[in-house]
């Protein structure tokens, strides 16, 4: 069983907030994918809970139509892969997502139906969220950690 903050490394973890907007009606004009930022998680202990605050981050609408956001996620890379779990329920080397606008509830699944984050944004509307990390029970390495965390974009 490994402590990290006792191994001294730090654990890296990237989201890379990728927007997909599979709609090719109006919000075609207003359509990108862009990497958005990253989020340093530092030293993280078995079984911790970690949290951004739900005001971290912030999503605007900048097309003419309302959208929904749903949210996926995926593995974590990097020695021994932590796995997504779909319930957010953290194991050996599995490790749980949440997302959130006025609480952690939202489940970050990387498997489809993914869960909701807004739904009918507004044109010319914002909304923040926050992510909460989940790490895992037990694992077996301490080798630096990437993974995604994808925004899907659809028109409402």
């Amino acid at each position: 069983m490994f402590i990290l903050s006792s191994l001294l490394f730090i654990l890296l973890l990237l989201f890379f907030l990728l927007i997909f907007v599979p709609y090719a009606g109006v919000l075609a004009d207003n359509a990108s994918s862009s990497g958005l930022g990253f989020l340093i998680l530092g030293s993280v202990a078995e079984n911790a809970t970690l949290s951004t605050g739900l005001t971290a981050f912030t999503i605007v609408n900048d097309g003419s139509v309302a959208i929904d956001i749903a949210v996926s996620g995926t593995d974590l890379t990097g020695g021994t892969t932590w796995t997504l779990s779909d319930t957010a329920t953290a194991g050996a080397n599995t490790y749980g997502l949440k997302v959130g606008i006025s609480s952690y509830s939202i489940i970050v699944k990387k498997t489809a139906a993914y869960n909701s984050l807004v739904s009918n944004l507004a044109a010319a509307a914002s909304q923040s969220f926050g992510i909460q990390f989940l790490a895992p029970t037990s694992f077996s390495d301490g080798v630096m950690k990437t993974g995604t965390l994808n925004l899907i974009i659809t028109a409402h």
